[in-house]
């Protein structure tokens, strides 16, 4: 009897500990990220235009031509705040063609998870 009861204790003082800011993001069925609550930082963006669109020596800054330039956070920002219509077309949107087909898509949460971003204003923190 006092095992039970000792689990018992256990058990109400973890569900006491946990605290809702170390819950991740919630994700709602078939909506995917919710943009409400996610909180996106501009780290977590860059890292994806890293490993998307500037990894594979496109957007680096290097080619001519009027290419995007994703090389730097700044140069991101920049971009996307002069040509936000275009960007969410051609990243984020249902039919995003950016990357490449010769490339892997980008996931949807990936894509959610950067339109939460510069829907919140792409926050640094």
């Amino acid at each position: 009897m006092k095992k039970k009861t000792h689990l018992l204790l256990a058990g109400c003082i973890l569900l006491a500990a946990c605290k809702n800011e170390q819950a991740p993001a919630p994700v709602i069925p078939n909506e995917g990220l919710d943009c409400k609550v996610a909180r996106i930082v501009t780290s977590y963006a860059e890292q994806a235009v890293q490993a998307n669109c500037t990894s594979r020596g496109c957007h680096t800054g290097n080619i001519p031509r009027g290419r995007a330039d994703f090389s730097s956070p700044d140069k991101l920002k920049a971009y996307i705040t002069a040509s936000r219509a275009v960007f969410v077309q051609r990243v984020t949107s249902a039919q995003a063609d950016m990357p490449p087909s010769r490339f892997p898509a980008l996931s949807k949460g990936m894509k959610d998870s950067i339109a939460c971003w510069i829907e919140h204003g792409m926050p640094d923190q």
